[in-house]
């Protein structure tokens, strides 16, 4: 079972873009041990971070106090 999971943003996107991308996401089982995921939503773009937040808990069915999003 998923115990968190890190979203890392993407950060090679122009200044100029005001949108979110993912850049790959990280999710933390009951044992500790970390899988990452490079590619769940594609290049998705958001215009806020809770509507990242939203998919994330859809598509891995977690908490959304269970997501972590890191710059």
């Amino acid at each position: 079972m998923i115990r968190n999971i890190t979203v890392y943003l993407d950060t090679q996107q122009s200044h100029f873009h005001e949108s979110i991308r993912c850049g790959f996401i990280v999710a933390e089982d009951d044992r500790g041990e970390e899988t990452f995921h490079n590619d769940v939503l594609d290049s998705s773009e958001y215009h806020a971070i809770g509507e990242l937040v939203d998919d994330i808990v859809g598509i891995f069915k977690v908490q959304r106090r269970r997501v972590l999003v890191a710059a």
